[in-house]
């Protein structure tokens, strides 16, 4: 029992925080040619809470954020047409990190991760043209450099970096004219890049309120998947795969917490 209690004493008291923020986010889709099927952008709104603390050396944080809001849809219809609508995106992401600092190097650190993202995405009718919903979901996993230092007697500067991937996701889709069927995703790659400013990490570490502002930049490639059947009640009326999808967010946020 004394191994247990010494290990809950290495363990620190949690911090829960909450966020908010606006995203710019860019979506856009290519053929096997590496041709441009369509392009959106937009701006979202962003919330979101976390819960981090400190086991020994390791430092762990856990995330989910939820951006929603619409992007202009630039694209085509299956005649070639160009088609001009909006989507309105409700994107949920879920993620747990930890942190290792390096030996003698107190202001650097090696991370891991492990993400989920579930993306809601309804593209709207426009005259003749029918608009369909799509569920996508995928893991990714990734590794990351972390670098702090005080620009002040109040304040700290973080500045991060990841890299990774995830296996083949899945997304649903209800087309018009077709029942609801669900489509692979490729294999998944990102990186991404972040700076924020905010409390002093001592600050951090005592009982009561922290804060920290933000930007971050994120990339994310999903391969094609295959194509699938598709049917209407017992009749095939076609087949669909899901084309590559590229994706890129800015991200400035505002973040406030508190260690209990």
């Amino acid at each position: 029992m004394a191994g247990v209690h010494s290990a809950a004493a290495a363990c620190s008291a949690p911090t829960l925080g909450v966020l908010a923020g606006l995203q710019s986010s860019h979506w856009q889709e290519f053929n096997v040619q590496g041709n441009s099927l369509l392009r959106e952008d937009g701006d979202l709104r962003m919330g979101g809470l976390h819960l981090s603390g400190y086991c020994s050396a390791v430092q762990w944080n856990a995330q989910w954020t939820l951006s929603e809001g619409k992007r202009n849809y630039d694209g085509q219809t299956n005649t070639q047409a160009r088609l001009k609508t909006t989507s309105r995106l409700k994107m949920h992401h879920g993620g747990l990190q930890a942190w290792l600092p390096l030996p003698r190097q107190s202001s650097w650190a090696l991370g891991a991760m492990l993400g989920y993202r579930d993306i809601s995405r309804d593209i709207a009718s426009r005259g003749s043209v029918l608009g369909y919903p799509e569920h996508f979901r995928y893991l990714q996993a990734g590794f990351g450099g972390r670098y702090k230092t005080e620009i002040s007697e109040q304040l700290q500067l973080t500045l991060t970096g990841w890299a990774g991937a995830g296996p083949k996701g899945r997304v649903k889709v209800d087309l018009p004219r077709a029942d609801p069927t669900t489509l692979p995703l490729g294999n998944s790659r990102f990186a991404s890049l972040g700076i924020t400013i905010g409390s002093l990490e001592t600050a951090q570490l005592e009982k009561g309120w922290s804060w920290e502002m933000g930007a971050s930049y994120r990339y994310d490639m999903i391969g094609a998947g295959e194509a699938r059947p598709l049917m209407r009640g017992a009749a095939l009326v076609g087949s669909a795969s899901q084309p590559q999808i590229v994706q890129r967010h800015t991200s400035l946020t505002l973040a406030t917490a508190y260690r209990f």
